[in-house]
């Protein structure tokens, strides 16, 4: 492992240290409570941000946050979030954060997993969260804070009482949970260790050329791995800074990046349809700040991108491709390339090897659809394995060094891959093979349509049919949709069926939840 090992036996919070006896002053947090708001951004320097942290461990110490124990956090983005994101993994314990808007099903499922020793959420979810420890029948501790308290670092005054100096981590202990996204099948926790945050900070800054004077857009909700390894992390690496945002918002995204002065964005497509159209909408120009380059998951359609490039020529923009599981990028363009918008990129430096894998095992060939295995290292460069699940932990990581991702791709001559879909969205109608990312990609386009997901039914003569759910826009008529289908994508791109909906079920980063459709 010596070989692979960017970590270096480093840990965040032992990065956060040295930033702050080398840029004491410099900003390491950037906080905009209200994005709609006249307020300026304020400010939370390294120095303040470490000694804050210090005191936040000391205290949490004192309630049993050590040792192993998890604590859950039900907040939304805030400075305060981050600084105990930072100090229970510091203490040799395992943050695990949840989406601060779930229902009382969905957090009672986390409490009852992990059994936490505490649980800390807002004024505006205390009620439900409370509820749901009564339901789990968990021992737990209950701290809620207060709108204020969260947008400060300083250590809220119920947080415990300070005891003896907290036990420090070491990096091969777990420091967080994080939930797959869950958009198709039942969600699991993957285990993350301090090796891991550390090398996807590494990994990411490396292939991203960050730079310390970048500041990093965190606008996805806090329990997403984009949040927390492609946004939060690098900036423990370069010394750069955080712009935070409580939550996204289509009507406030752009404006808010270039009031916090952020640079670097990561975020998925659905999202960014969403500030694309909110802004095209208003019919106001678009002044993005010092935004320089946005690194995305998923593609638009040609139309939207028209839009984009119209819009905001000036960012660079490049598609990047990890899981949960994968810890970080592990696909991506370089930052000196065009982005094609067709495929994701080469694999990234860092990453041990990578194969696509036919239904037998064997190796495809350029050209050839198959399934991305990504090489690596359990709890280094890949995820150390999911909580108390051992059976999924080994069918997904083959061998305890290949993860299988379930994504199917076809590599290009040039290296590059394409992809084509989930090995679970591949849809089989009457011996064709239809992709449901690359069909919702075309049907997106469709002027009559605000957005579309696609889903397949199961039929005795076809295998599965395919179905269009959308959400209608101005003007439309599914015999007018049914004709531009057929005008621009052919026979096989008209939908079996149509479903009209009012809205999406959504993940917090904005997926879309097909099981609920």
């Amino acid at each position: 492992m010596a070989g692979h090992d960017v970590s270096s036996d480093r840990t965040l919070h032992g990065l956060l240290d040295q930033w702050a006896a080398l840029r004491p002053g410099e900003p390491a947090l950037v906080h905009l409570r209200d994005p709609a708001g006249p307020a300026k951004p304020g400010t939370v320097t390294w120095e303040r941000l470490a000694t804050d942290v210090h005191g936040l461990r000391h205290r949490i110490a004192g309630i049993g946050v050590q040792d192993g124990r998890s604590v859950v956090l039900a907040l939304p983005n805030s400075p305060l979030t981050v600084a105990l994101w930072l100090a229970i993994p510091a203490n040799g314990a395992i943050v695990q954060v949840i989406d601060p808007d779930s229902g009382l099903l969905a957090v009672e499922r986390a409490l009852r997993a992990t059994g936490p020793v505490a649980v800390v959420a807002a004024v505006s979810n205390a009620g439900l969260v409370a509820d749901a420890i009564a339901r789990a029948e968990v021992s737990t501790r209950l701290l809620v804070l207060t709108d204020e308290e969260l947008w400060t670092t300083a250590c809220p005054a119920d947080l415990g009482t300070a005891g003896s100096e907290p036990p420090s981590a070491t990096p091969d202990l777990v420091a967080g949970l994080l939930p797959t996204s869950g958009t198709s099948g039942a969600p699991k926790l993957v285990q993350l260790t301090h090796r891991n945050y550390v090398m996807s900070a590494e990994r990411l800054a490396r292939n991203g050329g960050y730079l310390s004077t970048d500041r990093h857009y965190l606008c996805s909700p806090f329990f997403h791995t984009n949040a927390q390894l492609y946004l939060c992390a690098p900036p423990f690496v370069t010394g750069g800074s955080i712009a935070i945002v409580p939550r996204f918002s289509a009507s406030t995204w752009f404006d808010a990046a270039r009031r916090t002065g952020a640079t670097i964005a990561s975020m998925v497509a659905p999202p960014m349809r969403m500030a694309l159209h909110r802004a095209v909408g208003s019919g106001r120009p678009v002044d993005p700040g010092p935004l320089r380059a946005v690194h995305y998951g998923m593609t638009l359609s040609n139309a939207d991108w028209q839009e984009w490039d119209g819009l905001v020529p000036g960012i660079h923009m490049r598609q990047i491709y990890g899981q949960t599981e994968s810890v970080t990028g592990v696909l991506g363009g370089s930052p000196w390339e065009l982005d094609d918008r067709a495929t994701i990129g080469r694999p990234f430096l860092g990453v041990d090897g990578v194969r696509l894998v036919r239904d037998d095992g064997s190796d495809a060939p350029d050209g050839e659809p198959g399934e991305l295995w990504v090489r690596g290292s359990p709890g280094n460069t890949l995820m150390l394995g999911y909580l108390d699940a051992s059976d999924a932990t080994a069918a997904t990581l083959v061998d305890g060094e290949w993860l299988r991702t379930g994504d199917i791709m076809v590599r290009r001559p040039n290296g590059r891959f394409e992809f084509r879909g989930r090995g679970m969205h591949i849809i089989r109608r009457g011996g064709e093979n239809i992709s449901t990312y690359a069909l919702e990609v075309d049907l997106q386009a469709c002027p009559l349509v605000r957005d579309v997901a696609v889903t397949a039914r199961p039929d005795e003569t076809l295998d599965a049919v395919v179905v269009a759910h959308v959400i209608p826009a101005a003007g439309y008529e599914e015999r007018s949709f049914r004709a531009w289908c057929h005008e621009h994508l052919g026979r096989r791109g008209v939908p079996d069926e149509i479903r009209e909906h009012s809205s999406f079920p959504r993940t917090g980063s904005g997926r879309v939840i097909v099981r609920e459709l």
